[in-house]
């Protein structure tokens, strides 16, 4: 696929760009001809790789330190996108943690960090960009990233499996309140993922299945690249090996 001529001048605001599948759907729509605004709370790794981005596809970025879970920071950040590039086109909804404890061992604190990052980042991200941007110009894509412990749970994950379980519910949400307009939402619930945050988890096991960040980052590129009649309202993806 090859629409960088047709992308050109196109934005995207990523969360979680920094690394994994941030940074990889960065380097995917960038090298489409998108111009990339990034978030992170990383800020040297942020800054770093979106100056290499800039270098290699030729486009402008814009990183942007920022956490997700914060309301004023999350406005300045949208605003700085929208005023640095004119509108934002589309919004990847990426950044998120996990930490791992039993039910009955998960703090309030543990469980208000998780959903904070996880649940309400991506809740505030899409308020203010379809507030700032998308409802003006009444165009625009938002992808939400949720996991497959958002379907089916995993062990010692209660705080984790409850954000993502609630990034669907979100998401399908705000799917609705989309109708009639030139909007598009969708979520997308990957399985076991080999990122930065995986390989240093008591889940590793590079035996069990895992996938590539880059069949990610080429979903939301098939998402973006829809006409806006065309509804996709969740997007499953799997390792074989964990079918």
């Amino acid at each position: 696929m090859n629409n960088s001529v047709e992308n050109t001048g196109r934005s995207v605001l990523i969360t979680g760009a920094s690394q994994g599948v941030g940074l990889c759907t960065a380097r995917t729509l960038a090298e489409q001809g998108f111009q990339i605004a990034g978030v992170d709370i990383l800020k040297d790794a942020l800054d770093s790789e979106l100056g290499k981005i800039s270098d290699e596809y030729k486009v402008e970025t814009l990183p942007l330190h920022a956490d997700v879970a914060d309301e004023s920071e999350v406005v300045n950040a949208v605003s700085e996108s929208v005023n640095k590039f004119g509108s934002i086109d589309v919004l990847v909804n990426n950044a998120g943690i996990r930490e791992v404890a039993t039910a009955w061992e998960t703090s309030l604190e543990l469980w208000n960090r998780v959903l904070s990052i996880n649940l309400q980042g991506e809740f505030l991200f899409a308020r203010e960009v379809l507030k700032q941007s998308m409802l003006e110009s009444d165009s625009g894509k938002i992808v939400f990233i949720s996991s497959i412990a958002g379907r089916r749970g995993s062990i010692q994950s209660v705080a984790y499996c409850a954000s993502k379980w609630g990034i669907r519910g979100l998401a399908a949400g705000i799917a609705q309140d989309l109708k009639g307009t030139g909007i598009n939402s969708t979520v997308i619930t990957p399985g076991r993922t080999d990122t930065p945050m995986a390989r240093t988890s008591e889940q590793w096991d590079p035996d069990i299945g895992w996938l590539d960040p880059q069949a990610i980052a080429n979903t939301v590129l098939y998402f973006v690249s829809q006409d806006s009649n065309v509804e996709i309202p969740e997007i499953n993806l799997f390792h074989s090996v964990q079918l």
